[in-house]
């Protein structure tokens, strides 16, 4: 039998869901001051070559 009665398990319930819910979002916005936004990438000049070989440092799923 549980030593929690149940308006106990339904608090701890409520705030361990919403440190969840702090931890998830710190997890998507930490270190997103380092993304690369919109605009911010470089257009390369009229008639210049592609580069073949793109920098992916940082970009990866490993």
């Amino acid at each position: 039998m549980s030593s929690l009665s149940p308006n106990q398990i339904t608090q701890l319930s409520m705030v361990l869901s919403i440190l969840l819910g702090i931890a998830i979002t710190w997890a998507v916005y930490h270190g997103s001051e380092h993304a690369e936004l919109p605009g911010e990438a470089t257009i390369p000049e009229r008639g210049e070559v592609d580069d073949a070989t793109p920098d992916t440092a940082g970009r990866t799923l490993s």
